[in-house]
């Protein structure tokens, strides 16, 4: 496979390609089957996918995953991000607190429990953590308000909706931080951002080579005239950021093949 000159494309060109897949001859290829944030989708509907869907596919998952990577990690991005987790720990703190003061027995014990199995020191500690900390925290509550008899105290104190939207905002804190399944603390921002270029560089070769090739051994008509539509907003792209003019931030293409990595 031919390689071309991606490396050289910093984040924002990858970025701000994506404009270009909703106009021209690419705003008629529809992903609507698809959602470019996921990592995985049914093997049927990808082989049965027409050839323009998978490359606008690739595309756009690795410009996800680079957005994602630049946008991400930012001090204000992840205040928000920890400020929302905050407040919904608060509130739990607070409904468990009320449940501790209801008439029913019951519920009295059940507040109890949870105090101690979803809270941490005197009720909001967990909110002082570091960020991955919090993460993990998060992730221990949801466990274990799912499973055992945690799980029947929250339900019994109706809790489920917010143990929920915790669940959201930690999974949102984790995605904000980089962390992927399994990982147990953040890579830094700088290696989250060089990957996704990389990521960019291999999926944008790859899906040229291909329109490339089939431009080059079309046969004139209004196919070909499509193709041709198709490949020079990536043209574009490399005319834009020609090697000599590397920018800083800009990865090189490695040598090898590169295994492209999903957004998470």
């Amino acid at each position: 496979m031919a390689r071309y000159g991606y490396g050289y494309v910093p984040e924002k060109g990858f970025i701000a390609f994506g404009r270009e897949l909703s106009e021209g001859t690419w705003k008629d290829v529809s992903l609507k089957k698809f959602d470019p944030s996921h990592e995985r989708w049914s093997g049927h509907a990808l082989l049965e996918a027409p050839k323009p869907v998978v490359w606008k596919l690739r595309c756009s998952t690795v410009i996800e995953f680079l957005r994602e990577a630049v946008g991400g990690g930012t001090t204000e991005a992840l205040e928000a991000l920890d400020e929302t987790w905050d407040r919904l720990q608060r509130k739990l703190y607070h409904s468990i607190g009320q449940a501790a003061e209801d008439d029913a027995t019951a519920h009295r014990q059940a507040a109890g429990r949870l105090r101690g199995s979803l809270l941490l020191g005197n009720g909001t500690g967990q909110t002082i953590l570091g960020y991955d900390e919090e993460v993990d925290f998060g992730w221990q509550q949801v466990e274990l308000s799912t499973k055992g008899a945690a799980a029947d105290d929250v339900k019994l104190l109706g809790l489920g909706g917010l143990i929920g939207e915790i669940g959201k905002a930690t999974e949102a804190l984790a995605k904000g931080l980089g962390r992927g399944p399994g990982q147990k603390r953040t890579a830094a921002r700088s290696v989250r951002i060089r990957n996704a270029l990389t990521a960019c560089a291999a999926a944008f070769n790859g899906v040229h080579d291909d329109i490339a090739w089939m431009v080059d051994h079309s046969e004139a008509g209004p196919a070909h005239d499509q193709l041709r539509a198709m490949l020079a907003p990536f043209e574009g792209l490399l005319d834009r950021y020609p090697p000599v003019a590397k920018e800083v931030g800009a990865v090189a293409a490695p040598a090898g093949p590169v295994a492209v990595v999903g957004n998470g």
